[in-house]
């Protein structure tokens, strides 16, 4: 049976930080290193999804755009083909579309509310998990 994207996010869940278009882009990274996440997401005054604001994001911007830091604003940097699944989506889907979109982020949502924020890390995480479960079952097996 494979394991849906609910089984892997993060209990309790972690804090989804939102910004704005015109905030600052020095902001955004103080906000990024304060709070220890890798990105933001982006909403306009109405609470729209905007896109998101990966650390990534940033560093390709200022040295690709040659943007700063002192002056950029969130909207300049802000990456808006955002993938979005379903919490009750594979954990197999879920990494396909970080592959294919070389993306570290997807946006969970369900019934038009953000659930979360899903990471490669959390990804990473579960996998490895699952591999210790694989590997317990196995020895557990091999020795009765």
């Amino acid at each position: 049976m494979a394991h849906l994207i609910h089984s892997v996010l993060p209990v309790p869940p972690r804090k989804i930080v939102y910004i704005h278009p015109e905030d600052p882009l020095k902001d955004c990274i103080k906000i990024m290193v304060e709070n220890d996440i890798g990105a933001l997401v982006v909403v306009d005054d109405n609470s729209q999804l905007v896109g998101i604001v990966s650390e990534r994001d940033v560093l390709r911007s200022c040295h690709n755009k040659g943007l700063d830091t002192d002056k950029a604003t969130a909207s300049d940097v802000v990456f808006t083909k955002v993938s979005i699944l379903s919490p009750h989506d594979s954990v197999e889907k879920a990494m396909q579309t970080i592959t294919e979109t070389k993306r570290r982020h997807i946006l969970i949502r369900e019934e038009g509310e953000l659930l979360a924020i899903l990471s490669i890390g959390d990804l990473l995480f579960h996998l490895l998990e699952d591999r210790a479960r694989v590997i317990e079952h196995l020895e557990n097996y091999i020795h009765t």
